[in-house]
């Protein structure tokens, strides 16, 4: 977002003070302060500064626009047809009204041709903090979300469809909706958050992890969502409707349990975990006795990408649940995954130039408050390397 401001300010000539920009700046992500929307009033008591803040905001909308579009051919048709037929009048426009027009054409086509050619497939994701928790919404627009703060979640019509308190995001008390429109919502490294879908399940979501659900489910339809990473689900009883969570290419179908699910970029097996309740797997789209495998309280359900296979056995729950408490525990996992997990964990970087190291298992249990001075120190006890730690970054050798 600074780089955008920055252009922004060149572009126009827009006077604002740094300070009063920066609470602009996070205004319009909707993460300002109490005391700096107090400062952004009083400023904006001043008629010339109420110009100034209106001409921002407008060029502002005017960038996002051009950035969420992929293929800026349909912009520019557009923007040239208006043009067209101003084309007669566009000289009696005033040089500040000429200014925004031509800032926002430059930004709309300048602006997606230029991060279309220089960043390929760079996308506004992308000019987002990616420690930031982030909802995208059904019409691709992205929000931040602050975990000490507290909104209302509104659709593309007005409609208040969820609402936030702190780390959780609850969609139980938004108005009903007559068609399925959804949403989604990314956890970055080191975070972890709460979503209470509208009938009242809860999805506890882990670092790492995101998940896409509708903001009201229908009544008479499966309910459905899909998720990346690892999540703990409550599932409301529902005897009439189905729930289902999609993860890769394998399907959870639960009635009312809580379980915990787990499949990550460099896992090669989806890890279903039932405390209570049932569930059943399956990895095609038909359901049935003969397609899907039925587990029971306190077994885990693992699935394999290649072969498709799926097998139970009988585990001790707490310890696929223990990372919601604090805990972290590893069991018989090699090295090079185990890395990846305390890096999402502690959102740190972890560079490993031991290649024998990363292929041997370990088995170890930590609590998250613990210094990674001190894990590696245990693992070093069974496997000696030197590592060195500069700011966020972790070098193993």
């Amino acid at each position: 977002m600074v780089q955008l401001v920055y252009v922004i300010s060149n572009i126009t000539g827009i006077m604002i003070p740094s300070d009063i920009e920066k609470g602009i700046q996070r205004y319009l992500a909707k993460t300002a302060s109490e005391q700096e929307l107090k400062e952004l009033e009083y400023w904006l008591q001043d008629p010339y500064n109420k110009e100034s803040f209106n001409d921002y905001v407008l060029l502002h909308h005017a960038i996002n626009m051009g950035l969420n579009k992929v293929d800026n051919q349909p912009i520019k048709n557009r923007l040239l047809g208006k043009i067209r037929k101003k084309k007669s009048g566009i000289y009696r426009l005033q040089p500040r009204m000429l200014l925004k027009l031509v800032a926002v054409v430059f930004l709309l086509l300048g602006f997606g041709y230029f991060f279309e050619q220089k960043f390929n497939e760079t996308n506004v994701e992308e000019l987002i903090d990616a420690n930031q928790i982030t909802l995208q919404l059904d019409n691709g627009n992205i929000e931040v979300i602050s975990e000490d703060g507290k909104r209302k979640i509104i659709d593309a019509e007005g409609n208040e469809v969820g609402v936030q308190k702190g780390n959780t995001l609850n969609y139980n008390e938004g108005v009903d909706s007559e068609k399925l429109i959804h949403n989604q919502l990314n956890i970055p490294n080191g975070k972890q958050f709460e979503l209470v879908l509208s009938d009242g399940s809860s999805v506890f979501l882990n670092s790492g992890s995101s998940i896409k659900y509708p903001v009201k489910f229908l009544p008479g339809k499966t309910r459905e969502v899909v998720l990346t990473g690892e999540a703990y689900f409550a599932i409301a009883k529902d005897s009439i409707d189905p729930f289902i969570v999609n993860i890769n290419d394998l399907k959870v179908r639960v009635l009312g349990t809580e379980f915990n699910l787990s499949s990550y970029p460099e896992d090669t097996l989806v890890t279903t975990v039932l405390v209570n309740g049932s569930v059943g797997l399956y990895n095609g789209d038909v359901y049935g006795p003969s397609t899907t495998t039925f587990m029971k309280p306190g077994f885990r359900g693992v699935y394999d990408h290649s072969s498709g296979n799926i097998s139970l056995d009988e585990v001790d729950t707490s310890l696929y649940t223990s990372w919601k408490s604090g805990k972290m525990v590893f069991r018989s996992m090699q090295f090079k995954n185990i890395i990846k997990k305390l890096e999402r964990t502690y959102n740190v970087s972890i560079v490993n130039n031991n290649k024998e190291l990363g292929e041997q298992y370990f088995s170890a249990s930590f609590d998250k408050d613990e210094l990674m001075e001190q894990i590696f120190a245990s693992f070093r006890t069974s496997y000696r390397f030197a590592y060195t730690i500069e700011n966020d970054k972790i070098t193993i050798n």
